[in-house]
């Protein structure tokens, strides 16, 4: 059996990291396997992996989602794709089968071996009839034996890179100068985002400015994915709220449906969260955030433009480096959806792309 894609939805990055290793060590050769953490950007994964088999933590596919269980709606939205659910407890297996799994696994707790939890795992998704999606070209990359994660497939993605805008500012060959009066840290992603983010937070230590964060995300996931990073990261994450105070090595992401701005009393940032029209089809929305950086602190800023579609954050980090601040961008290399970056890079916006893996590191380079 060759060309199974698996795509596993798992709140845990510390379990997605586990599954793929251990699925890694079991699965036939030319397998793909690829992790999101919350139902937004299991959507956006599905359209661009195209799995033809879904892993699912049980514990996400009873959050509601447009009104509805995810998993239900995952199976109505998707009807041939097989989902495999997993949970802690096994009296959920009728519950996951009414509500559309192909099958259900108990998880073992930490205190006990995973090693059959993986082998039965392993057996089920070879025995259970992939959704056949047209060959997307990544089995070609693949060698014998070979298992091959994001890094591999979104490589085979990814387009050439597109000439920039006539009359765009140039890339410096050099890395912006570090300012250590840096006030605060702005960053805004979307499609692919939360794994970038987890990436870069899990990654940066104090001491650091605050840090403000755009994700587009509908209510109650903002919410769950800064419970999850406060959980796996040194810097304290929380979902963002009116009044809020800016602390140094805090973390603040804004609410879903809400626009996070800022403003400066006395000499202190604070944080509004307020609902509003979307811009770019977005509530929350980069630009509103970047743009109030830009009008309240100037240059004592740095601003950071992640992977995610369409355009929202160009024009206002363009703003905030137009008043003096640093600007950073991911490259096309690492993005899942080079859009927004593209759209900030071919502004003028952003002062040097970086790697994922690379941008914890400027980060820290920068205001330090």
């Amino acid at each position: 059996m060759r060309g199974l894609r698996i795509l596993i939805i798992d709140n845990s990055i510390f379990f997605q990291d586990t599954c793929t290793r251990e699925l890694a060590q079991r699965l036939p050769a030319g397998s793909l396997l690829e992790k999101a953490g919350d139902p937004v950007e299991a959507r956006n994964k599905i359209g661009l992996f195209r799995p033809n088999l879904i892993l699912l933590n049980f514990s996400l596919a009873v959050i509601t989602v447009d009104g509805n269980m995810f998993l239900p709606l995952l199976v109505s939205r998707h009807p041939k794709l097989p989902v495999i659910s997993y949970g802690l407890l096994p009296g959920s297996r009728n519950t996951a089968l009414n509500m559309g799994a192909a099958e259900y696994l108990p998880k073992p707790g930490p205190e006990k071996n995973s090693a059959a939890f993986f082998d039965q795992l392993a057996k089920l998704i070879c025995s259970c009839p992939p959704e056949r999606n047209a060959a997307s070209g990544q089995e070609q990359m693949v060698g014998p034996g070979a298992i091959v994660t994001r890094e591999v497939w979104h490589a085979a993605m990814v387009p050439p890179a597109a000439p920039r805008s006539p009359g765009a500012a140039p890339e410096p060959k050099t890395f912006p100068t570090p300012r250590p009066d840096t006030r605060i840290i702005a960053i805004g992603s979307s499609t692919g985002g939360t794994e970038a983010l987890s990436a870069i937070l899990t990654q940066l230590r104090p001491p650091l400015p605050g840090i403000v964060v755009v994700q587009h995300i509908p209510p109650m996931f903002s919410r769950l994915l800064s419970q999850r990073l406060n959980e796996e990261c040194v810097l304290t994450i929380k979902e963002g709220a009116s009044g809020d105070e800016v602390q140094p090595d805090h973390v603040y992401i804004a609410p879903g449906n809400h626009h996070m701005t800022v403003r400066c009393h006395e000499g202190r940032i604070y944080l509004d969260c307020r609902p509003g029209p979307p811009v770019h089809s977005c509530c929350p929305s980069v630009d509103v955030l970047f743009d109030s950086i830009a009008s309240q602190i100037g240059a004592r800023a740095l601003g950071v433009i992640l992977t995610g579609m369409g355009r929202d954050g160009a024009a206002g980090l363009l703003h905030m480096r137009q008043q003096g601040a640093l600007t950073l961008g991911q490259d096309q290399a690492t993005s899942v959806v080079y859009g927004m970056p593209k759209a900030a890079f071919d502004l003028g916006a952003v002062m040097q792309q970086v790697p994922l893996p690379g941008l914890a590191g400027a980060i820290s380079r920068l205001v330090r």
